[in-house]
């Protein structure tokens, strides 16, 4: 039954690739792509079923987590090694040295980042070539991806990023602001800007190809594109921060280096794009500072009344953070209990400042928590 599914993908993406993007043709498109996810959910559950979990079993620790994923060879284990310091992730020269999930942790600027070097994946992961379905489950996760290849295999880049693609996961993508709610009666209704640069017909299509016969719609975003109406169709999309790692520079002249940096102009990739040597400790404090600057991370350092900061051990919290994550992350009772809050920091006009439970922290903020008498 399985291989009946994929030849009605196979087919259908034969279609798509023959049919021209334009305005005619954007409906049937449209159609067609739904039909390509419908057909790629219903392969995805059918393989899933019988089976005693999809995944490896990892113990998830740190502040965030990151997965190292590509193709064998290009030095994974190496770029995690170099990333942490210490060897954590074995290395070997011939392709697939790491067959299971390998985790480090790397410690920087008092935030603790769990890297998982992942088994290299081929053309195909996401269809279960290997073990692709395992590694893509995992790196679907995880709170960033390092997307890596080295400069014999950066033309690779598309198949990953397909790989991806189909097994849910939207790099460095927004999400898209569309809500979707199904109803009982009254058909689809949509409520969008006036401006939509998709035709509202298109949109009904597409829905009524998914399964949806009646539904409120509401689009805030004028630039939506036919695949993001399908995955807020779906609601099941996984939408991950990355980087574009492209290892082994320290092979090549600067001629073919330009030849690499052109490839991903052409792609728009180039500012999600760090080029490094792990054995030769080439920019890799650079990349320590793009995965840290990506993740959106805060250091809040907590001051007890009348005491003194404490440095050694900051709270890190995912940026937007108020002082109500500070007070859920320390326990109910400070929600409870909550009186007010003085900070010193970027965030405030004056150190010692009295502020709310809902005030917005920045990086590197102190903050003193007072809580109410208990009757």
């Amino acid at each position: 039954m399985t291989r009946d599914i994929e030849e009605k993908i196979r087919v259908l993406e034969e279609e798509l690739k023959r049919t021209e993007y334009n305005k005619a043709t954007e409906h049937h498109i449209g159609k067609l792509k739904a039909k390509i996810a419908k057909l790629r959910e219903e392969l995805e559950k059918r393989r899933s079923q019988g089976k005693g979990g999809l995944g490896y079993d990892i113990k998830r620790s740190g502040d965030a987590s990151v997965a190292i994923i590509g193709p064998p060879s290009v030095g994974k284990s190496s770029l995690m090694n170099a990333l942490i310091g210490k060897e954590v992730s074995p290395v070997g020269h011939y392709a697939f040295t790491t067959i299971k999930v390998v985790p480090g942790m790397l410690e920087y600027h008092g935030i603790n980042i769990q890297l998982l070097d992942l088994p290299g994946i081929l053309e195909g992961a996401s269809q279960g070539r290997g073990e692709g379905r395992k590694v893509l489950s995992v790196a679907r996760a995880v709170d960033m991806i390092l997307v890596v290849l080295d400069v014999y295999t950066y033309s690779m880049v598309d198949a990953i990023l397909q790989e991806l693609f189909n097994a849910g996961i939207r790099l460095n993508k927004k999400r898209p602001d569309i809500k979707i709610k199904k109803t009982g009666s009254g058909g689809i209704n949509i409520l969008a800007p006036q401006d939509l640069c998709l035709d509202k017909s298109t949109i009904k299509d597409i829905l009524i190809e998914l399964g949806y016969h009646s539904a409120e719609v509401i689009i805030n975003d004028k630039d939506v594109s036919l695949e993001d109406i399908i995955d807020a169709a779906f609601a099941n999309r996984a939408y991950i921060p990355g980087i574009f790692v492209i290892n082994k520079i320290d092979l090549i002249d600067n001629h073919y280096i330009q030849e690499i940096i052109k490839y991903f102009k052409e792609r728009q990739l180039l500012n999600d794009t760090v080029f490094v040597s792990a054995t030769r400790k080439v920019n890799v404090d650079i990349l320590r500072n793009e995965i840290l600057n990506r993740l959106s991370l805060v250091r809040i350092y907590l001051k007890p009344p009348n005491g003194d900061p404490d440095y050694e051990n900051p709270l890190v919290l995912k940026s937007p953070a108020k002082v109500l994550d500070v007070c859920e992350r320390l326990g109910s009772q400070f929600i409870k209990y909550f009186n007010y809050a003085c900070v010193w920091g970027k965030s405030v006009k004056y150190p010692g400042q009295r502020v709310s439970i809902e005030h917005q922290l920045y990086d590197g903020d102190i903050i003193t928590i007072y809580l109410k008498r208990r009757l």
